[in-house]
C-alpha cells in the first residue's frame, strides 16, 4: 500500500487528483523527517463503569522477523471472573514500529469469525506508536466459549524495510450492572471460511458453504472488503481500452460487490474510497490518517427477506462478484443471526424481488495523444421483501436501497497529473412489520465524496530531482432515522472528514529528500435528536498536531 501505483508496462505513476497544482515551484519548508503518534478526531469508547476482565490476546508480538504472514495464535477463553452476559466487550489494539516499513494490513480472527480489520501508519526512523479500539459486543455469542484466534500483520523484513512492528492486544469483557444492561446482540455469529476470500477477476467467488440455525429470525451479513494492487485506488482507474493501450490500470472509477445466496442476486456493496497512510502521498497522513484507515468497518447486507431459504438445515453457499474488478479483492465477513427461543424451526418465504443483474453505467471519454478525460456514472435500486413466521406470530421485512455514482477524471500523462472528483449516495430504508400490527422504519443516507490530486513531475532542467505534490479531501457522511408507527424515534447525523496537503521533493540520485512538507485536518461530527453532541476539530502540519479543539 505505497504511494506508487505500478502500471502493467513497469512504469511507476502516482495515483490519483483533482484540483491543478502548480509544478513550478516547490513551498520553502523544513524537512518533514519526524511525527507525533498518530491521532484520531474520533471519539473514545464510552466504556462502562462496572467490574471488567481484560483478556491477552499479544503481548508485544513481533511481525516480520518470523516470516511474512506468521500470525500470532492463541485460545481465547471468557474469563470465569466476568462471566456472560456482558455490557460491552472492548478490543484495544497497540502497535509499534521504528525504521523503514510500507503501511501493512492487520485483522483479528476468533473462532474464524472476522472481529477487526485496519492498517498501520508508515513510521519514522525514531518510531510511533498507535493504538485503535472497537466495541466488539456483537460478538459476545463468539466469545460466550473458548475458541481459537489469530492475530495477522503480514510484514516484510529485510535490509531495506527495516520495520519490526510489535503489537498488543487486548479484549475486555465488562459485566452489566445499573445503567450498563446486556446488549441486545446476535444469537449467533457465523463466519465466512474463517479466512480472506480472495477474487482475482470478475467471476463469482465463494465463501465455504454455511448451515443457519433453524430457528433463525434475523440474518444479516457484514462484509470487509479491499482492494489491492491496481485495485487499492478502484476510483483513479481508467476504462479498460484506454487502460490496456497505455499501461494503466483498468476497470474505470466504479466497484459493486454482488452478494448471492446460492445464486440469486439478493444485496450489494458499493465500497468506501478507503486511502490508507502511503495513499498517494505518505506525507498527507502525518499524524492524522484518512477516514477510516486505522479501523476498516464492514459493509451490512441484510438477508432477513431471504430467511425462508436459509432455515431448511442445510449448507447455503455466499458468493461475492466484484464489478470491473481491476487486480484483485480480499472479502471476508461474517453472518449475525437473531433466533426465536420459542420455536426449534422458523419459516417463510421471499414475496418481492426486484434487483437488476447489474447496475446502470455510463462512461463519457475524451481522449488525445497526452491524456484523457472522463466522466463515469452509475444508478440503481433495488426492493427485497419476505416474512418469517416466528412464535409471536408473522414478520416482515422490505429493504429498499437506492445508489448513485458520479466521477470526473482528468488525467495528463506528461506530468503522470491525476485530477479526480467522485461522490457516492447510498440510500437504504428497512421497513419491518410485526405481528401486533406496529411497524418499525430504520433509514440510513450515506455519501462518500472525495477529491484528489497528485502528480509525478520531473521538471526539465530539474538537475535530477521529481517532485510530488498531492491533496485530499475525503468524508463519510451518514444520517439514521429511526421511526415507529410514524413517529420518530432517534435520529442522528455524523460526519467524519479530512483534507490534507503534501509536497514531497526527492533528489533521483541520491534519494534525499529536498523538500519534504505536509498538513492535515480532520473534523468529526456527530449529533442526535436526543441531545446527543461531539465535535472535534483536529489540524497538523510538519507532523504534529497544531489546533485540538473539543466543540461539544
Amino acid at each position: 500500500m505505497a504511494f506508487r501505483r505500478v502500471l502493467a508496462s513497469g512504469f511507476v505513476v502516482i495515483a490519483v487528483g483533482l484540483m491543478v497544482l502548480v509544478s513550478g515551484s516547490v513551498p520553502v519548508a523544513a524537512l518533514e523527517t519526524n511525527y507525533q503518534n498518530p491521532v484520531t478526531a474520533l471519539p473514545p469508547l464510552v466504556r462502562p463503569t462496572t467490574t471488567s476482565c481484560t483478556v491477552t490476546l499479544t503481548d508485544h508480538v513481533a511481525f516480520g522477523p518470523s516470516g511474512y504472514d506468521v500470525p500470532a495464535t492463541g485460545t481465547l477463553t471468557p474469563p470465569a471472573s466476568c462471566p456472560a452476559p456482558w455490557s460491552m466487550v472492548a478490543l484495544d489494539y497497540t502497535g509499534s514500529v521504528a525504521g523503514r516499513q510500507f503501511d501493512r494490513e492487520t485483522e483479528i480472527w476468533v473462532g474464524g469469525v472476522l472481529i477487526y480489520f485496519g492498517t498501520t501508519p508508515e513510521p519514522t526512523p525514531a518510531g510511533i506508536t498507535w493504538h485503535v479500539e472497537k466495541d466488539v459486543s456483537q460478538y459476545a455469542a463468539v466469545f460466550a466459549s473458548s475458541q481459537p484466534y489469530a492475530v495477522h500483520l503480514p510484514n516484510v523484513v529485510n535490509n531495506v524495510f527495516t520495520g519490526i512492528i510489535y503489537v498488543t492486544s487486548t479484549l475486555t469483557f465488562y459485566m452489566t450492572g445499573p445503567g450498563w444492561p446486556a446488549g441486545r446482540y446476535p444469537d449467533a455469529v457465523i463466519g465466512l471460511s474463517g479466512d480472506w476470500i480472495f477474487d482475482p477477476g470478475r467471476a463469482p467467488v465463494a465463501a465455504a458453504p454455511v448451515t443457519l440455525p433453524t430457528n433463525a429470525l434475523r440474518v444479516g451479513l457484514e462484509l470487509f472488503a479491499k482492494g489491492n494492487s491496481c485495485d487499492e485506488f478502484w476510483y483513479g482507474s481508467e476504462p479498460d481500452a484506454y487502460a490496456n493501450a497505455n499501461g494503466l490500470c483498468g476497470g474505470g472509477a466504479f466497484r459493486e460487490i454482488q452478494v448471492t445466496v446460492d445464486g440469486t442476486l439478493a444485496g450489494v456493496v458499493w465500497p468506501f474510497p478507503y486511502l490508507f497512510t502511503g495513499g498517494v502521498n505518505p506525507l498527507l497522513w502525518r499524524p492524522i490518517a484518512a477516514v477510516g484507515a486505522y479501523n476498516e468497518d464492514p459493509y451490512p447486507v441484510d438477508l432477513t427477506p431471504f430467511i425462508g431459504m436459509l432455515v431448511d438445515g442445510n449448507p447455503h453457499t455466499i458468493a461475492f462478484t466484484v464489478v470491473n474488478n481491476g487486480f484483485y479483492w480480499q472479502l471476508g465477513g461474517n453472518l449475525l443471526v437473531g433466533e426465536d427461543s420459542g420455536l426449534a424451526q422458523t419459516s417463510g418465504a421471499l414475496t418481492t424481488y426486484e434487483v437488476a443483474p447489474d447496475a446502470d453505467q455510463g462512461v463519457v471519454q475524451t481522449t488525445g495523444n497526452n491524456g484523457a478525460t472522463f466522466q463515469f456514472s452509475a444508478a440503481r435500486s433495488l426492493t427485497v421483501a419476505g416474512y418469517v413466521d416466528t412464535s409471536g406470530g408473522r414478520v416482515t421485512t422490505t429493504v429498499h436501497e437506492d445508489f448513485a455514482f458520479m466521477s470526473h477524471q482528468v488525467l495528463d500523462l506528461v506530468n503522470f497529473r491525476e485530477n479526480i472528483q467522485q461522490t457516492e449516495s447510498i440510500t437504504s430504508t428497512t421497513t419491518t412489520v410485526f405481528p401486533d400490527g406496529s411497524v418499525r422504519v430504520a433509514s440510513e443516507a450515506d455519501s462518500y465524496p472525495i477529491v484528489l490530486a497528485s502528480a509525478f513531475i520531473i521538471p526539465p532542467g530539474s538537475d535530477g530531482f521529481f517532485q510530488l505534490p498531492a491533496h485530499v479531501d475525503q468524508e463519510l457522511d451518514r444520517t439514521i432515522t429511526i421511526a415507529v408507527n410514524n413517529v420518530v424515534v432517534v435520529s442522528l447525523t455524523l460526519s467524519d472528514a479530512t483534507s490534507a496537503s503534501a509536497v514531497l521533493k526527492r533528489s533521483l540520485s541520491t534519494g534525499q529528500n529536498l523538500v519534504a512538507t505536509g498538513t492535515d485536518r480532520e473534523l468529526f461530527s456527530f449529533t442526535t435528536s436526543r441531545g446527543g453532541c461531539y465535535i472535534h476539530d483536529l489540524e497538523a502540519a510538519q507532523g504534529f498536531v497544531t489546533v485540538d479543539i473539543l466543540l461539544c
